[in-house]
């Protein structure tokens, strides 16, 4: 969905400027995900000179170094984690690659493919079109960011946000289509919609064949033509929808009656590869386990993972990387290969990697936002709490809670009695809804009260409008549980943990002594997030427990003064993630300012002048002329070009180890300022050199 919304995005751009494009996609069934050698030749074949992926290529290294024998220049787009190789490309362009210098990690793959369309647009569309046609992107960008399930937070909420109200004005004929077919046109819509109801459509034709059906609905010009393709789109959705219902009652029918694993780890030889991730969190939902569903193709196995909160997918997904034929993707859902002889292993070997979180992590947690009174529940709430939307993976809706609620009735319904529909309230004024939970009808049945949790929604049947509960747990009798509330004398460090939602850290305070004097536990497993290094990295310290002495996983060191507030963070959440709740804070020592310009990707003006003249003296032996980077300060040298390219002074004509330039003279006195990633860099000192301040300051 991420790739067809971007191949859609970028096409359009590329076809408005008047470029010959061609639009791409492989086949999920016969040709898997990614960039395959075999399109690169085909495409060396058919005369193309640039490749441009989207939402995939990062990993791409031999592809791309294929495309480069056979004269193909490749950029690449793509938001999924780099691993330690990259593609010797023209080009990448993905945030989460080191030093990328874009300051927001989490874009989906749509709105990378978006920012490369903006800097398009700005080199070679006026500023009318520019302006004009960025608003009608947004739609795109907001329906593939809603379908794979980054964050909303951050820029992606903004993208989000101005994207559902351009798509309610969409002027793409596909998308009006589709929207008429799930009964949303002309309305005013929100997220949840789209990814329930909108991006479903477009995925499954991808799922059960080729995506190709979504790209030509999203491209089609012809209205008539869309409204066909939006028709079978809906068939195929349907097709889908019963396959994964026979998928899941298999896994589940495998599950029930045997002690329930960490991780889920389940394989057939007749499942549908396509459906099995929609599966995957279906059961995420039931069990709330990490869940890995593998579809045995022969002596080859495809599989699709899904993880809960605290559980990075990916990452434990590298720790059995030798059993792997490939892998990819985030830190909630992944895609992998392997041989099916070694899927026992990979249940085995994650399993075992999983005995290493706490146990508590398995356990699900409702996190409530506010105790209500049935009385509360109005449409005037629920308005007031609409206004912080939009809501969705990362960002989620307000949970309200309610005690003692009246239950006036309580009956099955949808297609296969599905669903619990609750009547609440002495006379049923007040109506709910449980999805997925049928079969606790006859548990809840009678009970003259009830707990829930539950969000709020607006209910549109038969065109009257009415607020509706959104059942997310109902019992009859729930503990709520408060967050545990934060003293001042931790309220510095409190304050940063809050960032990864954890106020119960015992922060430990070993800065000032030295290494010889830190009292190490004897029968714990360490944990230590090293800043001393160039780039900070979770490694395992010891283990000083006996032979049979239980391990226990309680501590993490925090080993060196963080150089950002960024890698403070993500300390504390890979530290958490592994159960930790105690975190020693040691070896602290104020950093050379040299390392905290590298970690900031910060060139200072005197090094920039340098480069300058460097750069000018070139320009008047030949223009354009050739720059060979040296290996040591290589990074740099990149840093300082995107600032002189920002500025205007010269024009990057292509190249990796060396770079072709064209040297363009300034026509007036030059702002450093004025470059975006020189004052972005800047701020990131700044703002570095007070967090270290205080950290240093703070007392425990």
């Amino acid at each position: 969905m991420d790739g067809v919304t971007s191949t859609t995005l970028l096409y359009k751009v590329l076809i408005d400027l008047g470029f010959k494009a061609v639009a791409y996609i492989p086949h999920r069934q016969d040709e898997g995900y990614g960039l395959h050698s075999e399109v690169i030749e085909r495409a060396a074949k058919a005369g193309v000179g640039v490749v441009i992926t989207v939402d995939c290529g990062v990993t791409a290294v031999s592809e791309v170094e294929l495309a480069k024998t056979l004269n193909i220049d490749v950029i690449i787009t793509d938001h999924h984690e780099p691993q330690d190789a990259l593609p010797k490309a023209h080009a990448i362009i993905n945030p989460k690659v080191e030093n990328s210098g874009y300051p927001f990690r989490n874009l989906a793959g749509v709105g990378v493919a978006f920012k490369l369309a903006q800097a398009l647009l700005a080199r070679i569309g006026s500023r009318e079109a520019r302006s004009h046609m960025e608003i009608q992107l947004l739609d795109l960008v907001a329906l593939g960011t809603i379908a794979d399930l980054v964050p909303l937070i951050g820029e992606n909420r903004i993208l989000v946000h101005h994207g559902l109200l351009q798509m309610e004005k969409t002027n793409h004929p596909g998308l009006s289509a589709l929207l008429k077919e799930c009964g949303l046109k002309d309305k005013s819509l929100k997220a949840g919609q789209i990814g329930f109801m909108v991006a479903p459509r477009i995925n499954a034709a991808g799922r059960m064949d080729s995506a190709r059906t979504g790209l030509e609905l999203l491209l089609a010009e012809d209205p008539e033509r869309a409204a066909e393709l939006a028709c079978q789109l809906t068939r195929e959705n349907q097709s889908r929808q019963e396959t994964e219902k026979e998928i899941l009652a298999e896994a589940i029918a495998m599950l029930e009656g045997k002690p329930l694993p960490r991780v889920i780890v389940l394989s057939a030889d007749h499942w549908h590869h396509g459906v099995i991730g929609i599966v995957a969190s279906r059961l995420v939902e039931r069990y709330y386990r990490p869940v890995f569903l593998i579809a045995e193709e022969g002596e080859e196995a495809k599989g699709s993972a899904r993880g809960i909160p605290g559980y990075p997918v990916l990452e434990q997904l590298s720790t059995q990387a030798y059993l792997l034929t490939k892998y990819g993707g985030h830190k909630q859902a992944a895609g992998f290969a392997l041989f099916s002889k070694d899927i026992d292993d990979l249940r085995k070997g994650l399993n075992e990697q999983a005995l290493l979180y706490d146990e508590t992590l398995f356990q699900e947690v409702l996190r409530i936002d506010c105790q209500v009174t049935l009385d509360k529940v109005s449409g005037d709430l629920l308005t007031q709490l609409e206004k912080m939307a939009p809501f969705g993976f990362g960002n989620p809706g307000p949970l309200l809670a309610c005690s003692g609620i009246p239950v006036h009735s309580v009956t099955a319904v949808g297609k296969d009695q599905t669903h619990l529909k609750f009547r609440f309230g002495s006379q049923g004024e007040q109506e709910g809804i449980a999805f997925r939970w049928g079969e606790r009808l006859n548990e809840l049945k009678g009970q003259p009260e009830l707990d829930a949790a539950f969000a709020l929604d607006w209910n549109t049947f038969r065109g009257q409008e009415a607020v509706q509960l959104i059942i997310k747990d109902i019992q009859k009798e729930a503990k709520w549980q408060n967050s545990p509330a934060g003293g001042d004398s931790h309220r510095a460090y409190r304050e940063f943990a809050a960032a990864v939602e954890e106020s119960d850290i015992q922060w430990i305070d070993w800065r000032e002594l030295p290494r010889a004097s830190w009292p190490l536990p004897t029968n714990e497993q360490i944990w230590v997030w090293d800043n001393t290094v160039s780039k900070p990295t979770l490694r395992l310290g010891n283990t000083i427990a006996g032979e049979n002495e239980t391990i226990n996983q309680s501590l993490g060191i925090m080993l060196g003064l963080p150089l950002t507030e960024e890698d403070f963070k993500e300390g504390v959440e890979k530290l958490r993630e592994l159960g930790i709740v105690r975190i020693a804070l040691a070896g602290f020592q104020t950093h050379p300012e040299e390392k905290v310009h590298r970690r900031c990707c910060y060139i200072s003006r005197e090094e920039l002048i340098g480069y300058y003249r460097d750069l000018q003296v070139k320009s008047r032996q030949g223009n354009p002329f050739s720059w060979e980077l040296i290996s040591d300060t290589a990074d740099r040298a990149k840093e300082a070009l995107k600032i002189f390219e920002e500025l205007g002074l010269i024009l990057c004509l292509g190249g990796i180890d060396e770079i072709q330039l064209e040297w363009i003279p300034a026509k007036k006195r030059l702002d450093l300022d004025s470059s975006l990633r020189y004052r972005f860099a800047r701020g990131c000192i700044e703002k570095a050199l007070k967090f270290q301040q205080r950290l240093l300051a703070s007392t425990l």
